[in-house]
């Protein structure tokens, strides 16, 4: 048990660095001072062109390439969906025009790598949309051109985050999951249950970050789908936290009941909107924000009646997890509403989610431990029940709880013996030395006959072993071996150890445990009889 204490703490701590190296590269690239946006493309370096178009009409803008910018270019920038072209423009003013998006149907903001033909640099590109507003808003979320390998360079950098974090939860649902198959049986019904909630959130929050973050544009034009994946996992979120708090409280918490079916059915309705439309219902968004905000007031009322009645540990690491989720919850709603550029809102989740998981993986630790103890304990009440105290072997309820498996094997071989002189030894020299023959003489059939849990001691003086044996020879020659180890110990001893041993095999003739045991019962005694008559009384 300490030995998987240390190795968990271990592991939790590893993780943790894992993870505050995730947020920190995320924050950094969040509030770190951003690149002169009016920078040369000099070095092969990224430009952000946000702030260097130059405005022609309301509907129109420009910008002048740099010279020295290269081959192999590429414009990536956001849109909404809106019909826009794009156009180079030499200094002849011959306008080319070769890129031209059409408008289709959905409101899913997704970012468009655009390669731009072969001598562009030195042009001016030329912007067209449909509407100023549309204009407007695409060029002002980052607009990046570059080559295509510095393009997907500098969005790695900037979602590193994401990548780190979703890298991080595929590892704990991992573990969760191996965990869950390879102890399943040991668990409780309640605490299965609780392992697959954290499962399938660990899991669901490690996908939401990735879709939600720019790095699944680089290698997929699915782009709506990957919003509706990313609302999807969003929304989970809610209802699998709610169920893993209730499920730990071990209460009915209607309020959060009811946040919970109002959150799926906002996941119902984003579900049937893309199979029925085939894009992501966005407009839900705010509704499922308005239920995150009211989740958070009714779920620390909960968590703080709970630790306050119980003073339960688990419930106080929920209840420290969830009021960092829900401060950094809020503060991403804020980000995300005010509009503020450069500030990457999916930080402040990926900071609260990972003190939250932390915290529930600490209650699953706590609760796989007692999970543990409790087998460990039932463990020992069985064997304390099922062995002899004296001896170590199994003892006559063991043996049984054996017999009534016979329709499960048919090639049994029941192995009877009674120890000789265990009366007169008793007489003679007392019974502790009886209990030194008792004892000698279950070393002797447990090395004999090699498996300890086939030994069974079924009365005072007389044991037995039930052997998956159908070679007669095999059995003899254990018997051998029994009586050496028994003329061994009696050279040793000053009272006589002996044995008599009597057997009885299935092979394949149609008898019952009871018939067998009782053949091989008449087969010991006759081995007994003559054991006593070739060799007399105990006297040494």
């Amino acid at each position: 048990m300490d030995k998987i204490k240390q190795q968990s703490r271990w592991l939790w701590l590893l993780l943790s660095l894992l993870l505050a190296l995730a947020v920190l590269l995320g924050a950094v690239q969040a509030f770190g001072v951003r690149e002169d946006p009016r920078q040369a493309m000099t070095r092969g370096l990224c430009v952000r062109t946000n702030e260097s178009w130059q405005m022609d009409t309301e509907c129109r803008a420009e910008y002048v390439i740099p010279a020295d910018a290269g081959e192999g270019l590429m414009l990536s920038i956001r849109t909404v969906k809106k019909s826009f072209a794009l156009a180079l423009c030499g200094p002849d003013g011959v306008e080319n025009w070769f890129y031209e998006y059409q408008q289709e149907k959905g409101p899913v903001e997704l970012r468009l790598f655009i390669a731009l033909p072969d001598g562009a640099a030195g042009k001016t590109l030329r912007f067209e949309a449909e509407a100023p507003t549309t204009l407007s808003w695409m060029l002002r979320n980052e607009a990046v051109l570059g080559t295509q390998a510095r393009i997907t360079l500098h969005y790695l950098q900037s979602n590193l985050y994401a990548l780190l974090f979703f890298l991080f939860c595929a590892f704990c649902a991992a573990e969760l999951g191996l965990l869950l198959l390879s102890m399943r049986r040991i668990f409780r019904p309640e605490v299965r249950y609780q392992i697959c909630i954290m499962f399938g959130l660990v899991l669901d929050a490690g996908v939401w970050i990735l879709t939600d973050s720019e790095l699944l544009t680089l290698f997929t034009d699915k782009a709506s789908f990957v919003a509706f994946l990313s609302l999807l996992s969003f929304g989970l979120i809610v209802p699998l936290t709610l169920e893993f708090i209730r499920c730990t409280l071990k209460e009915e918490c209607r309020g959060l009941r009811l946040l919970q079916q109002v959150q799926m059915l906002l996941l119902t309705a984003d579900i049937l909107g893309w199979l029925l439309r085939g894009w992501a219902m966005f407009w839900l968004l705010p509704l499922m924000h308005l239920t995150i905000l009211a989740s958070i007031p009714l779920t620390l009322r909960d968590l703080f009646a709970a630790y306050k009645k119980t003073r339960s540990e688990d419930v106080r690491d929920i209840l420290v997890g969830f009021g960092a989720l829900a401060v950094c919850a809020a503060a991403a709603l804020v980000f995300f509403y005010g509009d503020h550029a450069g500030w990457q809102y999916a930080v402040f989740y990926c900071v609260g989610l990972l003190c939250f998981l932390l915290q529930l993986g600490r209650t699953v630790i706590h609760r796989v431990r007692q999970a543990i103890d409790e087998q460990a304990q039932l463990e020992n009440y069985k064997k304390l029940a099922y062995a002899d105290s004296l001896t170590g072997l199994f003892n006559y309820t063991a043996f049984k709880y054996m017999k009534s498996r016979w329709p499960e094997r048919t090639d049994w071989t029941y192995i009877v013996m009674d120890v000789n002189w265990l009366k007169q030894t008793n007489d003679q020299y007392g019974h502790r030395a009886g209990d030194e023959l008792l004892c000698c003489a279950a070393r002797c059939i447990r090395e004999a006959f090699y498996r300890a849990e086939d030994c069974f001691r079924i009365g005072g003086d007389e044991f037995a072993v039930i052997a998956a044996a159908t070679d007669e020879e095999a059995v003899k020659a254990a018997v051998e071996t029994l009586r050496r180890l028994c003329a061994e110990w009696d050279a040793k001893e000053e009272y006589p150890v002996s044995i008599a041993v009597g057997y009885a095999m299935q092979a394949g003739r149609t008898m019952t445990a009871d018939e067998l045991f009782m053949e091989a019962d008449a087969a010991m005694y006759r081995n007994k009889a003559e054991i006593k008559k070739a060799v007399g009384g105990i006297s040494r």
